[in-house]
């Protein structure tokens, strides 16, 4: 049988899935530049913010309502609750809760939520294995890279004009290898976990149609992290599968990348780090509402406006960002409804960003007649790499004012400050966890790799 002939760059004389496998189980992987620990920790803390905020959101109430009653043993913990499960479905949980709603990072090369499927799949191998802090990072980073390449091999828009959502296909991956290495398991089995992950890979798109974000927050994390636990585990347990995952005649590729490029599997391997390239947000709102709403206070804050100057506001945006935003149903990824609120009130926080009731305000309805997206060709040529959007003001008086925002703050080319992403996690965590607790979650983020067993952590996260 011909090998991958729908594939380009396939190398016959490299055995990928070695390579990867390889990789996961051996001590390069645990060396992480200082660098990129750095970043990684503050990763860590911000998708802990999305778990714990996710609590107070539909899917995340369902989900662990769901898990309690599946029952199991108390193996690790549900963030946020009184709840401890067996691993695969605290994966499934935390994994649920981390993108119950659009607070989580985004890997700006594959447009992929990379935080809510490693750390969940971390939190469900480490806390019961009792690793250290400098364990729990490198497997946290090791996830991302793995996740992100795979999605790299892919030819996304092929897939996506199919209903194929690459960024839950994938993710089993990084959470598998996440597990295995936490799982210490040795490169024959981690072959067989990656295998795995590959034969439950699956993701559609149609979680665009659900209007309560339950699908979307299944398909792209929950489902993800789960799988990957899974396959580490049964890989653990002595289960056998293909050796060749990436590679073989009949392998995870094939079906799903007509033109991928399996190079992307192992380029820079070990010395680029995939969680440099991913960004995180500023507001609790979808990625293409950052640029938006950033400009958009730029202009309110430097020229004294209010709701009562601004005649109207013109949002240019990447065409697929435009179609994203525009007057969507659920309100964290409004944007006329996001914009109205921030006329109304000066601010967007966590609670007018997930306000259902609030999208039906006479007021707010008015005010969201101002608000007009445009598709911008030159924004759209230039993304994902950029996420740019160019805000115009009309305001009563005459004064026409416009800023573009290509430097997007908490984007991998303008990282925000660990000062930042603690004050987001506090913000998202305090109401939950209680401001005490949550001040001791970020300093032990902070300084995790001196932390001996991250039972410290998970313990203050129950």
């Amino acid at each position: 049988m011909p090998r991958c002939p729908n594939l380009l760059n396939v190398t016959d004389t490299i055995d990928l899935t070695a390579t990867v496998a390889a990789y996961v189980a051996g001590e390069q992987a645990g060396q992480i530049p200082e660098n990129v620990a750095v970043r990684a920790k503050l990763h860590i803390l911000d998708a802990l913010g999305a778990i714990v905020s996710g609590t107070l959101l539909k899917p995340g109430r369902l989900i662990v309502d769901f898990v309690r009653k599946q029952g199991g043993a108390a193996e690790a913990t549900v963030i946020a609750s009184k709840l401890r499960t067996n691993r695969v479905n605290a994966a499934l949980a935390n994994g649920t809760l981390a993108h119950a709603d659009e607070t989580d990072d985004t890997h700006f090369p594959t447009q992929t939520h990379p935080g809510s499927i490693t750390l969940p799949a971390a939190l469900a191998i480490g806390e019961p294995q009792h690793c250290s802090g400098k364990e729990f990072i490198a497997a946290v980073v090791l996830g991302y890279d793995i996740l992100c390449r795979v999605c790299r091999t892919f030819d996304r828009k092929w897939m996506q004009d199919r209903c194929l959502n690459p960024g839950s296909i994938c993710g089993g991956f990084g959470a598998a290898a996440t597990a295995s290495r936490l799982l210490k398991l040795p490169v024959s089995q981690v072959r067989y976990a990656l295998a795995f992950a590959g034969t439950q890979a699956s993701g559609l798109t149609t979680w665009r149609q659900d209007p309560e974000h339950i699908d979307k927050a299944l398909c792209h994390s929950g489902l993800p992290a789960r799988d990957g636990v899974t396959s580490a585990l049964w890989a653990q347990a002595g289960m056998t599968a293909t050796d060749d995952i990436f590679a073989g005649p009949e392998n995870f590729l094939r079906p799903f990348a007509q033109q991928g490029n399996t190079t992307e599997l192992t380029r820079d391997l070990g010395s680029r780090y995939e969680v440099m390239e991913t960004g995180i947000k500023i507001y609790p709102g979808g990625q293409p509402m950052q640029a938006t709403l950033t400009g958009y206070f730029k202009l309110v804050q430097e020229n004294g406006l209010t709701a009562k100057n601004i005649r109207k506001i013109t949002v240019r945006l990447p065409e697929s960002q435009s179609r994203t935003i525009n007057d969507r149903h659920m309100p964290d990824i409004n944007c006329q409804y996001l914009l109205a609120v921030a006329m109304l009130d000066g601010k967007i926080d966590f609670h007018s960003a997930h306000d259902f009731q609030r999208m039906q305000d006479p007021e707010v309805l008015e005010l969201k007649k101002r608000v007009e997206i445009i598709a911008d060709p030159e924004l759209t040529r230039r993304h994902p790499a950029i996420r740019s959007a160019i805000v115009e003001i009309a305001a009563f008086d005459g004064r026409l004012l416009r800023t573009l925002v290509d430097r997007l703050p908490g984007a991998p080319y303008n990282p925000l400050s660990a000062q930042e992403v603690e004050e987001k996690f506090l913000s998202l965590s305090a109401p939950v966890l209680g401001e005490s607790r949550a001040q001791s979650v970020a300093r032990i983020c902070l300084d995790l790799e001196d932390l001996t067993d991250i039972t410290s952590l998970t313990d203050l996260l129950s």
